[in-house]
């Protein structure tokens, strides 16, 4: 299951429906977070953008892309190098998006 939070006041009460502590935000554009249920078995996965950027949201999905190969055994790394590659991808995204046609 995927929860999408367009402001910081709807992620924190995303978080407090799912039972976590609430996680620092101040300082995030976006976040993305992996919750395992354990009474259901399904996986959550939190997306959160908060300053309306598409760019910011290609990043948060790639990450959420990331947890969810991984969860279906996909051999991935959750570590640095993800990080690295979602920066990458939303830098190429906003740099050629102006170059699509939009009606």
């Amino acid at each position: 299951m995927c929860i999408y939070a367009a402001q910081k006041d709807e992620w924190q009460q995303s978080e407090s429906a799912i039972g976590v502590p609430p996680s620092d935000i101040s300082f995030n554009n976006g976040v993305c977070r992996h919750f395992f249920d354990d009474v259901t078995g399904e996986n959550v996965y939190l997306i959160g953008v908060f300053d309306n950027s598409v760019s910011t949201l290609v990043h948060e999905c790639a990450h959420a892309t990331f947890y969810c190969c991984n969860d279906v055994g996909v051999t991935i790394d959750t570590g640095t190098a993800n990080e690295t590659y979602c920066y990458l991808l939303d830098r190429m995204f906003s740099a050629f998006l102006p170059y699509i046609k939009q009606d």
